[in-house]
């Protein structure tokens, strides 16, 4: 996927209004700009994550994050976010401040101001742990299940495998009605369990998702008292006992 261009105040040329590079770019703006550039040199980011080319701005934040620390990834942050402001500025109000104003009101925010320390862990690994799809305990059955909504309508899957990975049963159902994302991830685990229970499974049940709104409030179920923690509660009276792993 290319990076995003910016086109300032909505006119169809792409160059920007700065520096007259040739495409605004989001890593353009935040980075690559003469005075984005400057802002962060003076807050003493290390040069190599300065001056090397990148096609898309998240691959230079990646990079960024796995050498800084929570505490200087957060000042990076707070800095960026004035770097934004001070392009914002220049294009919606014909004012730009001078690199170092910008940086020392990025300081001010955040006090004792570090952007390149390696006391702590970085916030992100230097080498990615790989992740692997590992077979669950003999004995158990895992129901996996999900939800999409789009074009006015509700879609979702369900699928029950044994502890060898074989399929025991399966469904998939589609509402011609949109609902919110969340409340189709609890219909469908609604479903699933609907799907236990015709199947009168007297094992183990593992369900699994990855909608982490949905974990959080099965975890918390008997202290949600949001609507949609009201819908998770009476699932929970179909087993004799249920806990939710991290």
């Amino acid at each position: 996927m290319g990076e995003l261009v910016i086109r300032p105040n909505f006119e169809e040329k792409l160059e920007c209004p700065r520096c007259s590079a040739e495409k605004e770019t989001l890593f353009h703006v935040l980075e690559d700009c003469p005075i984005a550039r400057a802002i962060l040199f003076i807050g003493g980011l290390d040069n190599s994550l300065i001056t090397k080319d990148y096609h898309c701005c998240i691959d230079w934040l990646e990079d960024v994050i796995r050498v800084l620390n929570k505490r200087a990834t957060t000042n990076l942050m707070i800095t960026l976010w004035n770097s934004w402001n001070n392009r914002n500025n220049f294009i919606f109000r014909g004012k730009e401040e001078e690199a170092h104003v910008v940086w020392e009101r990025g300081r001010t925010l955040s006090k004792d101001f570090r952007i390149f320390s390696l006391i702590n862990d970085p916030l992100l690994p230097a080498n990615p742990a790989v992740k692997r799809w590992e077979k669950h305990p003999r004995g158990y059955v895992k129901i996996n299940f999900d939800a999409s909504v789009s074009n006015n309508r509700t879609g979702f899957g369900v699928i029950a495998r044994d502890d060898e990975g074989f399929v025991i049963d399966g469904g998939e159902g589609l509402k011609n009605e949109m609902i919110l994302a969340e409340l189709a991830e609890i219909y469908t685990f609604e479903e699933s369990i609907k799907m236990v229970c015709a199947l009168n499974i007297k094992t183990i049940v593992v369900f699994e998702t990855d909608n982490a709104s949905l974990v959080n409030r099965v975890k918390h179920h008997s202290t949600d008292v949001t609507i949609f923690g009201a819908r998770v509660v009476p699932s929970f009276g179909f087993f004799a006992s249920a806990s939710v792993a991290s």
